[in-house]
């Protein structure tokens, strides 16, 4: 695969998980280095992983659409991934990033800038609480691009163990949409909220959000956050972690939150091949109605972890363009 694992160090091949045939400003070997908060990418596996299997072909269906991002931001970027995809895919030379924990950062700071080919990227970080790190650093910016944790703690986590705070959120004290909290997408409204003055006019937020709800749910984000919303692409994917987070979800099912969907991994297979992300995102409300058929709770798909089968989920990047405030 090309890949090797080696405690807190990890070699990624472009070719083999950004599906790059040949890279021009990223090394072609990318060598990461990684802290216990660090999200693990999954390499060995690029089905179960966010940024090969959801954030690239976003990615490449903007460049396909003529869509650029010279001035770029992702938040929560952990191992900084998504950023060199930025920088190879959508010609990023500024790139601003973002995580919650101080050694996360470090460590994506220096994994962009030491697979970079050259030094003509601009770094801007910071560490904390969504974009607000970035606010009054970084303006007018082409793409931000979030894959936001959405389950949230119960008391029996701690969001500085581990990778919990890839998982799992705090309790959040602004003013949340009743929609946006039963459906565990709160923090992919309030990215939406916080990024609104730092994209330029006809600028974009691509949120990347487990299907786990009906797209109609996730398209009203865009609409309650002052943005024009569609679904740029659809995909699909293995669930990481599976015990974690099907369980977080099944414990607020129980809540009366969701229902929350699932789907055997086989019914995906069959669902989305031969599609492209971008060509099944034209057809995502279609391609719903289709597997509906097939969905299994949180709850459900829980039990099927525990006997040892795998489940997957859909993937929708919500693309959110920024109108002029004359259009509200």
């Amino acid at each position: 695969m090309g890949t090797r694992v080696d405690h807190a160090e990890l070699v990624v091949s472009p070719g083999e998980f950004f599906r790059i045939s040949e890279t021009e400003r990223i090394r072609s070997s990318i060598g990461l280095r990684l802290s216990d908060h660090s999200y693990l990418p999954k390499a060995e596996d690029p089905r179960a992983d966010w940024v090969a299997s959801v954030a690239v072909p976003a990615f490449k269906t903007l460049a396909r659409m003529g869509v650029l991002a010279p001035r770029f931001c992702t938040i929560g970027t952990g191992a900084g991934l998504d950023a060199l995809a930025a920088v190879e895919i959508l010609q990023a030379r500024t790139v601003g990033f973002t995580d919650l924990h101080e050694d996360v950062l470090a460590y994506a700071r220096d994994n962009i800038r030491g697979n970079l080919l050259n030094e003509d990227v601009e770094l801007v970080g910071g560490a904390g609480d969504l974009l607000a790190p970035l606010a009054g650093r970084l303006s007018q910016i082409d793409v931000i691009y979030e894959n936001l944790p959405n389950i949230p703690m119960t008391g029996t986590e701690d969001l500085a163990d581990g990778q919990t705070s890839s998982t799992f959120i705090t309790e959040r004290s602004e003013e949340i949409p009743g929609f946006t909290e039963k459906n565990l997408i709160t923090l992919h409204y309030l990215a939406l909220q916080q990024a609104h003055p730092l994209l330029r006019v006809g600028g974009r937020m691509l949120s990347s959000i487990g299907a786990r709800i009906p797209l109609s749910e996730i398209l009203a984000l865009s609409g309650a956050a002052g943005y024009n919303g569609s679904i740029l692409t659809y995909t699909w994917k293995v669930q990481s972690e599976p015990t974690e987070v099907v369980g977080g979800y099944a414990r607020w099912e129980r809540e009366g939150l969701g229902p929350f969907h699932f789907y055997p991994v086989n019914v995906l297979h069959d669902a989305f091949e031969g599609l492209s992300p971008a060509t099944a995102g034209a057809q995502a409300l279609k391609l719903e109605e289709e597997l509906a058929p097939f969905e299994i709770s949180a709850l459900d798909a829980l039990a099927l972890v525990k006997r040892g089968e795998r489940v997957g989920h859909t993937v929708a990047i919500l693309d959110s363009v920024k109108i002029p405030d004359s259009a509200l």
